[in-house]
């Protein structure tokens, strides 16, 4: 080979050059319908060049010939073209080649310089002679591509055939090779200058060969760096490995004070459930005992009442006695005026009548003075309680609009909380939608670059790469930005909810305080009303009494006067043919006698009983006092342990928000530690495609060595051939090895230290890889750790479901234990109450036989009434001195059983204030305990608002937890997606992605469990719950039933006490027929003893005027006694009819 074929090949090494340079242009200029090449591989038709919408730059959309590809022409919703599924490609426009255009490869220009070399004269044969070697060199410097050497060329070929042709040719050969000589001298001074081109070309290659000398240091130097800041990283995410391993520890402590805290809560609820059933049976007692006053109110109200129309039949009754009185004192002046006439004595009147009347006019005046303040202390009593009912009215009115008010205010923040919920929902999937868009197009982006990486890009992609990491961070950025704001929002508007919560709570105890405050003055004033009537009533009932009590004597004193002056009148009226009559009628009034006492006797006995039964009442209702003492102190003690139950779960809320904000701390650090993952991979990943860039520029090293090689071989030879022709190039030729010999130790130190920056980065990928499995194996360890934690949270979960059992077996026994209760109480009360109603019937019964008995001693008295008449017309004469002896000494026995009657009305009258005294203690008990239920009823209603707000404030907690809960489900998705792509990207550690994915899935799984656990819990205690109020509301009912029951026991006391009342003043009007009949009877002996004595006296004369005298006495006597058991029959009727 001739030296020309150096500059020939320098010289197609710069054409190639300008090749490549216009491929390069030619390759970007693209058109829609070119047929191009993707990735050197994928050949397709161009269908798309321009910008897209998920990622920057100009794309080029390819549709393949095989199904290699992606998409159909469509990416993320929008279609750039339409092709068949998987055959559709985008690429940036710099990987995509045009077919048609040459290559850039070595092993096309190797091609290329072969079908040049094939192209060249150097294939003719060579001559032996000197125009062979003519003829050589000019074809040799005819390939050069030069002019000079084409015109010498040219010129040597006409003189050669010219000499040929000539005779002359030896020296024209001399000549010709003096010349030819002189050409090769031009020749090798152009060879010169060949070398000394190649010579600097190879001192281009040289500091080309410096310059990656450089690049490569360079390189080295910032990988150390990269690996230095990767070695902080790993120590920084070491401490904070540390760190939350610490907080976890701690955060275990905590969790577990809480489950301690939240067990005591439990039990404390269990006690408050059972406190506030107790609570709602005291105040169904309460509003018993509430609507069992207001009856007894209305039974006040109708006494007082009874008591007016009393008081009118007093006054008429009062105006009758006046009337008799009248009469009597007409009959006692004409009896006066009588006996004056009769005895002959002259005293004057008796002054007795005149004070007696002067009593009467007395008692009158105050009895209607008595009156005219009774009924205007009922007017006054009246006017308050109208007063007091509207103001109860107004009062409910107020109530009943506040409460509607704010049940539409309650009703509006309902609706706004919907509202902001339903607009935090559309923000959150929003960002959602975004979010995934986001993450397709960087997945998208990143196989994008995974395929540029492979196929070697250059400064373009890089930046491209940087570009898109740019808009990813961009990306994330704004998406935390709008999950802060929405977050900051939704808190804004929580705080507002929960202001406009508190002022309505506030709003509502305000008015339940005034509501309170308007139903204890109601309360008050009706109290102090009904205690002003009762006492008002009391003085009245007094005063009646003792008016009463005083036209009674008046009464006694007339009767007293008239007996007398009937017993002088009728002395000795009586006939001896009614004593045989008389005396069978006494024995038979003996045996009813006898017959009445006994029946008294034993309603005394009965009336004993029911006093004893009223005393058992009263013990009963000391203990019902006892009980109420100390179920307010246990209504103390179960406060102070609401307030302590009250703090602790203030405390727990407290603790509950600090874990929640450490739990949110906690997987904020955890998700940056899958960040710096994530950012660790790809940085793994960009120095894996920088190893491989490295890569490809060390093969392109090697065949530039190969070339470089390859021309050294042809220099070599084109050297000998240059020391064959001439010797002068030797020195030369050796610089020129020793040079190349320098630049192949130098290459071979480059090989060395690129092997070495080889181990380098294979020993940083593997302490990065142990890294990540360390990073792997603590997330394990970690998740682990928290499944222990939700088996032991489990565990006791079921440990509280057990006590929650327990409590409600015990419960429905306690209930069970009550119930049974109530019946035995309920049983013994209707039996009371059958006894009670058969003793009642007996006493009627007996009262009614005793009516029947008087009855039948009225008509008894009448007919001896008729003997009298026959007795007087038969009887003809008696003696009055003896007579009026008699009947002044019945009538001192009269008044000494008048005064035995006095005695007994005293001790009846003693007797009754007794009861009275009772009666107003118990009003007295009742009052004090309807303070107590009243106090009872406030404090309870205040305990239901707290607990009410407390129940709120959990309900509240439970949806924040819940919002949370939801939370930590999205972050767990969007954690579930990026450990997604982590596995796509990661093709070695997806088994482990999925081991995470599934623990993830199953720890959510778990807390969905535990919160259906937990409705069902709170399902079931509301349940049980409710039960348990519709026991407390039968107890109730039962309650107010014998609460009823008593009512009608005391009503039935109260008719037995009139009863006993009617007996006693029947048992007065027995002793005074007894009286009256021993009266007759001794008068009967009497006028037998006259008439045995004085026989012969019988055929006197007719005028018999003290005779008939004593008869009238005594039939006028016997008309004032039947006038007294008339009187005193009617009061009987009238106390057994009330």
């Amino acid at each position: 080979m001739t030296p020309s074929n150096l500059t020939r090949t320098n010289s197609e090494s710069v054409s190639n050059l300008s090749d490549a340079g216009s491929v390069k242009k030619g390759e970007r200029e693209l058109k829609i319908g070119d047929r191009v090449l993707v990735g050197g591989t994928k050949a397709g038709v161009v269908r798309f060049l321009g910008e897209t919408d998920f990622a920057k730059g100009e794309w080029c959309g390819v549709e393949l010939d095989e199904p290699l590809g992606k998409n159909d022409g469509a990416v993320a919703g929008t279609r750039y073209f339409q092709c068949q599924p998987r055959y559709g490609l985008f690429a940036p426009v710099h990987k995509v080649t045009r077919i048609g255009f040459p290559s850039t490869t070595p092993a096309k220009a190797k091609a290329t310089a072969a079908r040049k070399v094939v192209t060249t004269p150097s294939g003719l044969k060579r001559s032996p002679s000197a125009s062979s070697i003519s003829s050589m060199s000019s074809v040799a410097s005819s390939v050069s591509g030069k002019p000079s050497r084409t015109g010498l060329l040219t010129e040597t070929s006409s003189r050669y055939s010219r000499k040929i042709s000539g005779t002359t040719a030896l020296q024209e050969a001399l000549k010709e090779k003096q010349q030819h000589i002189e050409q090769l001298m031009a020749e090798r001074d152009l060879e010169r200058a060949e070398v000394a081109k190649a010579t600097s070309h190879v001192g281009e290659v040289e500091q080309e060969l410096s310059m990656l000398r450089e690049g490569q240091e360079q390189y080295v130097m910032e990988s150390e760096a990269k690996m230095d800041n990767l070695r902080t990283l790993v120590e920084a995410a070491d401490k904070d490995k540390v760190e939350l391993l610490n907080q976890l520890e701690e955060e275990k402590r905590r969790v577990e004070d809480l489950q301690f805290r939240v067990e005591e809560a439990c039990i404390t609820k269990g006690d408050l459930e059972t406190q506030t059933r107790l609570e709602h049976a005291l105040l169904k007692e309460l509003e018993q005992s509430l609507l069992f006053e207001k009856a007894k109110a209305d039974k006040l109200q109708r006494e007082l009442e009874d008591s007016r129309v009393v008081t009118v039949s007093e006054r008429s009754r009062i105006m009758e006695l006046e009337r008799d009185l009248a009469l009597r004192d007409k009959e006692v002046a004409a009896l006066r005026q009588h006996l004056e006439s009769a005895s002959g004595d002259g005293s004057g009147t008796d002054p007795a009548a005149a004070v007696l009347l002067e009593e009467v006019a007395s008692l009158r005046a105050q009895l209607s003075s008595q009156g005219a303040g009774h009924q205007a202390a009922l007017q006054d009593l009246r006017d308050r309680l109208e007063a007091a009912e509207r103001a109860h009215g107004e009062a409910l009115a107020q109530l009943q609009a506040s409460s509607s008010r704010l049940s539409k205010d309650n009703e509006q923040l309902r609706a706004r909380l919907a509202q902001a919920e339903q607009e935090n929902a559309d923000v959150i999937e929003l960002w959602r939608s975004k979010l995934t868009a986001a993450m397709a197009s960087h997945q998208q982006a990143m196989e994008e670059l995974r395929a540029a990486s492979e196929k070697g890009a250059g400064g373009a992609q890089a930046g491209e790469l940087v570009e898109l990491r740019g808009a990813l961070e961009r990306l994330k950025v704004e998406h935390k930005l709008a999950l802060e704001e929405a977050g900051a929002r939704r808190e804004a508007e929580a705080a507002a909810q929960t202001r406009q919560g508190d002022e309505l709570k506030a709003q509502l105890l305000s008015l339940a305080e005034e509501k309170e405050r308007l139903e204890d003055s109601l309360r008050t004033s009706v109290e102090s009303t009904e205690e002003q009537h009762l006492v008002e009533m009391e003085e009245q009932l007094g005063k009646l009494h003792a008016a009463e009590l005083r036209v009674k004597e008046l009464e006694e004193g007339g009767a007293d006067l008239g007996q007398q002056a009937e017993v002088k009148a009728k002395e000795a009226q009586e006939l001896a043919a009614s004593l045989e009559s008389l005396r069978s009628q006494q024995t038979q009034g003996n045996e009813d006698m006898q017959g009445l006492r006994a029946r008294l006797e034993e309603a005394e006995g009965k009336a004993h009983s029911q006093e004893g039964k009223m005393s058992e009442l009263s013990s009963q209702l000391e203990g019902r006092q006892q009980e109420l003492a100390s179920l307010q102190q246990e209504k103390g003690s179960l406060e102070q342990e609401l307030s302590s139950v009250k703090k602790k779960l203030v405390e727990t809320s407290g603790e509950q928000a600090e874990s929640a904000q450490t739990m949110q701390e906690l997987q904020e650090k955890l998700s940056s530690k899958e960040e710096l993952c994530t950012s660790l991979s790809t940085e793994s990943e960009a120095l894996q495609s920088q190893v491989a860039g490295l890569e490809r520029k060390l093969k392109a090293g090697e065949e530039k060595l190969d070339q470089l090689n390859k021309g050294k071989a042809k220099l070599e030879n084109d050297f000998s051939d240059m020391i064959k022709s001439s010797g002068d190039s030797s020195v030369q030729l050796t610089k020129m090895n020793e040079d190349l010999n320098q630049k192949e130790r130098r290459l071979e130190e480059l090989q060395t230290q690129l092997a070495e920056q080889r181990e380098r980065v294979a020993r940083s990928e593997e302490s990065r890889r142990q890294e990540q499995n360390r990073a792997e194996q603590e997330l394990t360890d970690t998740k682990e750790k928290v499944q222990g934690e939700v088996s032991s949270l489990q565990e006791k979960i079921t440990q509280l479901e057990k006590k929650v059992q327990k409590a409600q077996s015990k419960a429905q026994g306690a209930k069970a234990s009550g119930e049974e209760a109530l019946s035995k109480a309920s049983e013994l009360h209707a039996k009371e109450l059958e006894e009670l109603r058969a003793q009642a019937e007996v006493t009627k019964k007996d009262l009614s036989d005793s009516a029947n008995k008087s009855k039948q001693l009225e008509e008894q008295v009448k007919e001896l009434l008729v003997y009298k008449d026959k007795a007087q017309a038969a009887e003809s004469a008696g003696q009055t001195a003896e007579a009026v002896e008699r009947l002044t000494q019945e009538k001192g026995s009269l008044q000494q059983e008048k005064s035995e009657a006095q005695a007994l009305v005293e001790e009846l009258k003693v007797s009754q204030q007794k009861l009275q005294s009772q009666l107003e203690a118990a009003t007295q008990q009742s009052s004090s305990h309807q303070e107590e239920l009243t106090r009872s009823k406030k404090q309870l209603s205040t305990e239901s608002q707290k607990i009410s707000s407390l129940s709120k404030e959990i309900e509240e907690l439970k949806t924040s937890a819940s919002e949370q809960a939801g939370r930590l489900e999205a972050l767990e998705k969007e954690k579930a997606s990026l450990s997604e792509e982590l596995a796509s990207k990661r093709q070695d550690n997806s088994s482990q992605g999925k081991k995470l994915e599934e623990q993830c899935a199953t720890l959510s799984k778990q807390v969905k469990e535990m919160k259906k656990r937990e409705g069902t819990q709170k399902k079931q205690s509301q349940e049980e719950k409710a039960s348990l109020q519709q026991s407390v509301q039968k107890s109730s009912a039962l309650i107010t039933e014998r609460d009823k029951e008593l009512v009608k026991l005391r009503d039935e006391v109260s008719e037995l006490q009139r009863e006993s009342a009617a007996a006693k003043l029947l048992q007065v009007a027995v002793q005074m027929l007894e009286t009256e009949k021993s009266r007759l009877q001794e008068r009967i002996s009497s006028l037998e003893k006259s008439r045995t004595a004085a026989p012969a006296t019988a055929a006197v004369t007719t005028d018999t005027s003290p005779g008939d005298s004593a008869m009238d006495q005594l039939s006028e006597e016997k008309e004032m006694s039947d006038s007294q058991v008339h009187r005193i029959l009617p009061n009987v009727a009238i106390v057994i009819g009330h």
